[in-house]
């Protein structure tokens, strides 16, 4: 009888202990991208794709558009695909039972007919990420293009994707504020050829060019860029804050730039804690990266956020510390 009680209480304890330990923080993994890359610098995305595929994320999120963020797709898509969408529309006939089982099926159980069927499917409902991904594994197969298309949405998240078999992609753009923006960065750029003070920003281009040039060559082009000194510059010439001297038109560009990266972060933490997503990649145009890194740590602070050269930093400065200890428990044996 006492050893009866004995395991009911030691099963007690382990059930308890289980149900009591803390729930695993979500994390985000922003990786900054160069968007399009010239043909000389082709393989620039290898470096990124190795280091999100060693990441093993469980969802993968990019910037376009959500299908049900009307005002985003109008500002932004109304010039080709919400047009070419309507037009897949009047010929495309949804089968639902269809539709729904597909979406629970992995990329790698699909057949060449399946990729087509979804890829004419997210046209037709104006989801641009899934439409790109189908139209990929439509045209390339499984294995992906063997040729680099250079740009991320081939080249890094559609074969991410594939490698983690998965057989959706969530959208988190956010363009609220398209036309204002572009209203105003001329603005201020005109702004700044009156007053001469564009020279700053050219000399900062200039500059930043210069010392791509290097990684590029040799293949670290990826890695320069989600570099934080680069990334802060990228942030610089996006936001207009080149200027020495304070200019209208550039602190409300700069304004509606923090709005949209507010926007871009709000969609991806929802969909993070929505969906429980444990580990997520975020694919997002280099300039953006340190704004929505801010913003997911003010509105989400449940959610761990980390981007590339801080975890090259941490691997760097483990590494140094135990080089250092060596030579000096050499020293003091």
């Amino acid at each position: 009888m006492k050893t009866l009680i004995s395991i009911i209480v030691l099963f007690s304890i382990c059930v308890g202990t289980i149900f009591s330990q803390p729930k695993k923080q979500p994390e985000i993994f922003i990786i900054g991208t160069m968007h399009n890359v010239p043909k000389i610098v082709k393989h620039s995305y290898r470096p990124l794709l190795k280091i999100a595929k060693s990441y093993k994320p469980d969802a993968i999120y990019v910037e376009r558009q959500r299908p049900n963020d009307t005002l985003s797709l109008k500002n932004y898509e109304s010039s080709w695909f919400i047009p070419y969408g309507d037009s897949i529309a009047t010929i495309f006939k949804n089968d639902v039972k269809r539709t729904l089982r597909l979406q629970d099926l992995s990329v790698h159980s699909m057949k060449s007919d399946d990729f087509k069927y979804l890829k004419q499917y997210y046209a037709t409902i104006r989801d641009k990420a899934n439409w790109y991904y189908y139209a990929y594994l439509y045209k390339y197969g499984i294995k992906g293009s063997k040729k680099p298309v250079r740009n991320e949405n081939g080249d890094l998240t559609a074969k991410l994707a594939i490698t983690m078999n998965l057989n959706y992609i969530h959208a988190m753009d956010y363009q609220h504020e398209t036309q204002q923006y572009t209203k105003l960065s001329k603005a201020c750029i005109k702004q700044s050829q009156e007053d001469d003070q564009v020279r700053y920003l050219k000399k900062r281009n200039k500059r930043d060019y210069q010392s791509a040039i290097l990684p590029a060559l040799f293949g670290r082009l990826g890695f320069y860029t989600n570099k934080q000194k680069t990334i802060k510059n990228y942030e610089i010439s996006n936001r207009f804050t080149f200027r020495k001297t304070d200019c209208t038109p550039c602190i409300e560009a700069a304004a509606v730039w923090d709005r949209r990266n507010a926007g871009m972060a709000k969609n991806i933490g929802e969909q993070v804690l929505q969906h429980n997503h444990q580990n997520s990649i975020v694919i997002v145009g280099a300039g953006h990266v340190l704004g929505i890194k801010k913003e997911l740590e003010k509105q989400y602070p449940s959610i761990t956020v980390k981007i590339m050269d801080e975890i090259s930093i941490k691997k760097k400065n483990i590494k140094t510390n135990s080089i250092n200890h060596r030579k000096k428990s050499q020293k003091n044996p």
